[in-house]
């Protein structure tokens, strides 16, 4: 699928990071920045660009920055690849900004996956994370079926889970450093 993700398809793990760390000890190529600050945000971007890294920030989770058009021209203008978001509202604004954005749904209950597909078929998102990643195994197919890019996370401890999960999505987002592995996990 190419639309307005410029190509972006991710796939295998992702490196999701509570904590900035070096990231030239990360080997896998995307990094998803889950905490930061106004004020830190900007270095820790260059810092994974010169490491050869593509960036997703959680907008939702940066110190400092709102919600809206303005904080996603924003995070874009400081070199942001891509950006994560619950909200579908700034799955919106992303659009028409023209950056990335995966929006995460969680998998609670079959009640909250039909009205989170529903918002995905509905709106032509493009990218999505399920969550937690153990659900996705149910309802990855699901998501799978519209044709998009589809991640999962959270819970996902040992190789031998990510192995079965990476048959059925795209890609996973971790905390869990042993499985930041290039390549066949």
């Amino acid at each position: 699928m190419q639309g307005f993700t410029r190509g972006i398809f991710l796939k295998g793990i992702i490196a999701s990071l509570w904590e900035f760390s070096d990231p030239r000890e990360i080997p896998v190529d995307n990094v998803f920045i889950l905490n930061s600050t106004l004020t830190s945000l900007p270095e820790e971007i260059k810092s994974c660009h010169e490491a050869g890294k593509r960036v997703f920030v959680h907008l939702d989770f940066v110190e400092g920055l709102s919600e809206g058009r303005a904080a996603i021209e924003y995070l874009k203008s400081i070199g942001a690849d891509g950006l994560i978001s619950v909200k579908l509202s700034n799955y919106h604004h992303a659009r028409k900004v023209g950056i990335p954005l995966v929006l995460r749904v969680f998998a609670l209950d079959s009640k909250a996956v039909e009205k989170a597909y529903q918002q995905v078929k509905a709106n032509g998102v493009e990218m999505v994370e399920i969550l937690p990643g153990c659900a996705s195994l149910k309802v990855g197919p699901t998501f799978k079926e519209l044709g998009i890019n589809v991640i999962t996370g959270g819970l996902v401890t040992t190789p031998q889970e990510a192995r079965k999960i990476l048959k059925v999505v795209d890609a996973i987002s971790t905390t869990t450093r042993e499985l930041w592995v290039k390549g066949k996990i």
